[in-house]
């Protein structure tokens, strides 16, 4: 018999293979439970679908009894009501719970590549650390992964309550620094991406970057997860003082010299050939790219 994937089951937690192997224990008589002993969660899911081919086989469980488990595993998560306040439009709140849980659900190693618990919430601990292995560019794939970290974890329902509530209450002191927020402009696409690299180049004490950021939105969001991430008001306070200041200044030289500040956008490989580029010559990048424009527009009136 050729199965469909939906006669196999996949168990991504123990918290689900365990409830998988009790169910098949507890509704099936015929079940053995020996047959679904090894040691790694792959080769126990593996054993647990063979023993339900086998008792399939054997007309003592339904065709469809892959299904019906999971179904009944579905109605022990967590009710998707308990995230409505994780709003998937509000862009800052998404970002923020994203990194926060990413950091706080990672085992960290020490110089001697031990592992350690984070500082703070180690609770978060048991969430679904894979969920956030992959790096994202939008709000909407962030919010899924918070999702699959609390669906895919090992923590049982009051666990994941507890841990959601806790993400709230913090959450709450976050939203309300909201200094660099108010701080960006709404439509400044160059302030984003200036505000971005200002971070990157912090050298004292410079804040974990939270994700590569390619074009001016991300970067702009990239900034406000930043800064929300930090646990260090005054720290905090410090760095966006001067970010401003820094960033009125630019303002004012440009202002002085005839310059405006244009956006543009190129890849990865260009941008490393442009910074080549400037560092031979001891210039800037916007200097450079002045320079380029100037000695190509001057090759095109020699060539007509």
């Amino acid at each position: 018999m050729i199965k469909s994937n939906s006669d196999f089951l996949e168990a991504v937690s123990e918290r689900e293979y365990t409830f998988y192997a009790e169910y098949l224990l507890k509704h099936i008589r015929s079940a053995s439970l020996k047959n679904l002993r090894s040691d790694t969660l792959v080769e126990r899911v593996k054993k647990l679908n063979d023993e339900l081919d086998n008792l399939i086989q054997k007309s003592r469980a339904p065709q469809n009894f892959a299904s019906q488990m999971r179904t009944a595993f579905k109605a022990t998560q967590l009710p998707f009501s308990h995230f409505r306040w994780l709003d998937k439009k509000d862009q800052r709140l998404c970002n923020w719970a994203w990194c926060y849980l990413k950091e706080h659900s990672q085992t960290q190693k020490n110089l001697s590549g031990e592992e350690q618990t984070p500082p703070q919430e180690t609770r978060f601990l048991r969430l679904a650390e894979k969920a956030f292995s992959t790096e994202r560019d939008n709000t909407a794939d962030r919010h899924n992964d918070i999702i699959n970290a609390f669906f895919d974890s090992e923590a049982d329902l009051q666990q994941q309550q507890a841990m959601l509530e806790c993400l709230k209450n913090i959450w709450q002191t976050i939203r309300s620094q909201d200094a660099v927020v108010n701080w960006l402009e709404a439509s400044d696409s160059v302030q984003w991406t200036w505000a971005y690299s200002y971070l990157q180049n912090i050298t004292q004490r410079p804040l974990p970057p939270v994700w590569l950021a390619t074009d001016a939105a991300e970067k702009k969001a990239a900034v406000i997860a930043t800064l929300d991430l930090s646990d260090n008001v005054d720290r905090k306070a410090l760095i966006i003082d001067k970010m401003k200041k820094a960033w009125s200044q630019k303002k004012f030289r440009e202002k002085s010299t005839g310059k405006k500040p244009y956006s543009i956008s190129m890849t990865l490989n260009t941008k490393q050939k442009l910074n080549a580029l400037a560092e031979e010559k001891g210039m800037k990048i916007n200097d450079m790219i002045e320079y380029l424009v100037n000695n190509e527009y001057k090759n095109r009136d020699i060539s007509e």
